[in-house]
């Protein structure tokens, strides 16, 4: 029986996928440094800007993250804290994965932090373009973690090619998501 080869000759390359990556990270990073570092009064629980206030529309519709959102909004430093841990990574997950460094576990943490703000995305005047976004980011990430986009025109090269696949821990799942 003879081999069938779908697609010969036309593979798409990683190289393909550095748009995006680029806009993905993009996404993350400006998402995070709007918050924490060009308008820090977001993350000020005493300024009219403060975020937090997003939490408590989210809540009607926070599903499976009702239960942490409510310890979270009874608990004031525990949502002035989760904001600014939430927006930090935000920033140092779109870094990463913008330089190809970690892009796997990067685009892993974007995936989950894109699906976790999916009920919210139906919220406000503008929910369509909102649903759009957030659909394209949690669709984005998840591309860029199952490709290692990060081997191609990132310092995953040099991670790969010293060290070779590394699984995040030894575990049934965990051992799916690669480091690099």
């Amino acid at each position: 029986m003879a081999k069938v080869v779908l697609n010969d000759g036309n593979s798409t390359r990683l190289e393909y996928l550095w748009p995006l990556r680029f806009a993905v990270g993009w996404m993350f990073l400006d998402g995070g440094l709007r918050k924490a570092v060009l308008k820090p009064a977001k993350l000020d629980p005493t300024s009219p800007s403060f975020v937090g206030g997003k939490l408590v529309n989210f809540l009607p519709h926070a599903g499976p993250f009702k239960q942490f959102l409510l310890m979270v909004l009874e608990n004031h430093s525990l949502n002035v804290t989760f904001l600014t841990i939430f927006s930090y990574v935000e920033i140092i997950a779109g870094f990463l994965i913008i330089i190809g460094l970690f892009t796997r576990l990067a685009s892993f943490g974007a995936a989950v932090m894109a699906f976790g703000m999916a009920p919210a995305y139906w919220l406000g005047s503008t929910c369509e373009d909102e649903w759009q976004i957030g659909s394209l980011l949690t669709a984005g990430a998840i591309v860029l973690m199952l490709t290692a986009s990060g081997r191609v025109w990132g310092l995953d090269y040099f991670l790969f090619k010293k060290f070779g696949d590394r699984p995040i821990a030894n575990l049934p799942i965990l051992r799916w998501i690669k480091l690099w």
